[in-house]
């Protein structure tokens, strides 16, 4: 389970799963009004940082590159099969 997390699903997450962020969180009397802004994947996110050094983005960006969502994913549900065929 630990091999699956920190070797395809990190790389899956961080690279090809957009999530939202909450901006805003507003109260009017019972109602709370959630403003989200629009998802993005942590890749994304690190790439528009000004925080981030150059170095960081260029490496980030080549290991994009050799990536496969697809084939991530089929390693992914192999990985789990074996997983769920141990119990």
């Amino acid at each position: 389970m630990n091999n699956l997390y920190r070797n395809e699903w990190r790389l899956f997450h961080n690279f090809f799963l957009p999530s939202v962020k909450l901006i805003e969180k507003e109260r009017i009397g019972s109602k709370t009004i959630k403003k989200h802004a629009p998802p993005k994947t942590p890749y994304q996110r690190i790439m528009e940082s000004k925080h981030v050094d150059k170095d960081v983005k260029l490496s980030l960006t080549k290991q994009l590159e050799l990536l496969n969502p697809f084939e991530l994913n089929t390693i992914m549900q192999m990985k789990l099969k074996i997983i769920s065929g141990l119990r």
